[in-house]
């Protein structure tokens, strides 16, 4: 029986995996070697740098640590580990918000370089401000001051409603939507216009 290889039957797989390993060809005056990170997502891989310092004499790089229990080996593998445990924070808050990931991405993001994920209250600021800039040209006062209304009384429901400071996109629902509506009705004592 031949065995159907439809690309309907074939599923994407997504690979994550980090590495280190240290550059001994670029050995350092007091012998020792930096510590490199590679960050691999689907094939596509990004080197991430560290400030930690290794003796090559006790890298291991068949396990990628620090063999022993030297000052410099347990500072080395809690680097690792440290560093390890950031990545797959940021791996999981990157594709949780944006619904997609890339190695570069998270190496930005271990960096503390690039744009933090889209959030509602954040997009509907930079919207405003955008509507602001193009009153008098294409745009009126009085439906900027519309627009501002509505980030009020949302930004307000964000804050005393759901307690926190701003809402993801991604985290948007059919019961986000619910409660903002009763907000709106009771808090804000409005009705539809019809």
């Amino acid at each position: 029986m031949k065995k159907n290889t439809d690309n309907n039957d074939i599923r994407h797989r997504s690979t994550f995996a980090v590495l280190f390993y240290i550059n001994r060809t670029k050995i350092r005056k007091d012998g020792t070697c930096q510590l490199l990170c590679k960050v691999s997502i689907d094939a596509e891989w990004e080197q991430i740098g560290t400030k930690v310092s290794v003796n090559p004499a006790i890298w291991n790089p068949e396990k990628g640590r620090a063999d022993g229990r030297s000052a410099n080996a347990i500072t080395v593998n809690r680097a690792i580990d440290d560093l390890t445990s950031e990545i797959e924070g940021h791996y999981r808050r990157i594709k949780d918000g944006l619904g997609f990931i890339t190695a570069e991405l998270v190496k930005n993001a271990v960096k503390g370089v690039g744009q933090k994920p889209l959030t509602l209250l954040a997009l509907f600021r930079e919207h405003n401000e955008e509507y602001r800039k193009r009153i008098g040209v294409d745009r009126i006062k009085e439906t900027y001051d519309s627009y501002m209304r509505s980030y009020k009384h949302l930004s307000a429901f964000v804050h005393e409603k759901k307690g926190v400071e701003d809402v993801t996109l991604r985290s948007l629902d059919r019961v986000f939507y619910d409660d903002f509506e009763v907000f709106l009705r009771t808090d804000c004592h409005m009705s539809p216009k019809t």
